[in-house]
């Protein structure tokens, strides 16, 4: 067999071949869809879940504020934690109705925008959350008097005071810089993939990275 025996042989296929990866595209969109709306289902529940968890948050922390209050370290943590609380809470119930509205008999492009609106919304919402972790003192203050009736603060010394104002300072300056590169157009970064994957969920992963392909296709 020569090569212009091959090279016909090669071509026939490809005609035969072609028509039936027409044919199947639908199909394969179709699928594809399937596979986000269950993806999407299973995490409306979980944001339902957290919204409850984030409600009684709410009402606990509220609790401790008002029952005696005092101008002191764990009262002022427990209203910095409150307010993280709240916008934990508010932004779940953004992401159910943000899920609840995906019209999944739009078109595909249409489908993928409201896709990334979801993905943006809940790293947005995710990033707000990880500013927390430069308060950390306020989770000990708090846990501390919550836990054992322990003012941790009033045990301190300046030179503790000044060091954990200078650390928090620095750790507020890394954690803005780490949120400024974490985002699904970075999800390439093995260190980014596997931070949103951890924190935000691979369910989330899954659909930001269905977007990036589907953005540089």
């Amino acid at each position: 067999m020569n090569i212009a025996n091959l090279k016909g042989i090669w071509e026939n296929q490809s005609k035969k071949v072609e028509p039936s990866n027409k044919t199947n595209q639908p199909l394969l969109a179709a699928i594809e869809v399937t596979q986000q709306m269950q993806k999407l289902h299973n995490l409306k529940i979980s944001r339902i879940v957290e919204s409850v968890i984030f409600f009684f948050i709410i009402v606990s922390l509220w609790q401790y504020i008002v029952n005696d209050f005092t101008l002191s370290a764990p009262k002022v943590s427990a209203m910095i934690l409150n307010v993280f609380a709240i916008l934990g809470f508010a932004g779940n119930i953004g992401q159910i109705v943000f899920i609840s509205e995906v019209d999944y008999s739009a078109p595909v492009k249409n489908l993928q925008q409201s896709l990334y609106s979801i993905c943006f919304h809940r790293l947005q919402l995710t990033k707000l959350s990880l500013l927390s972790v430069p308060f950390y003192l306020s989770y000990l203050f708090f846990g501390f008097d919550a836990l054992f009736g322990f003012d941790l603060y009033q045990q301190l010394s300046e030179q503790m005071v000044t060091f954990y104002a200078v650390s928090t300072a620095a750790l507020f300056g890394i954690t803005a810089w780490l949120l400024s590169k974490l985002t699904y157009k970075n999800i390439a970064t093995p260190w980014v993939k596997w931070t949103m994957g951890f924190i935000v969920g691979e369910r989330l992963l899954d659909m930001a990275e269905f977007l990036n392909d589907a953005e540089t296709a």
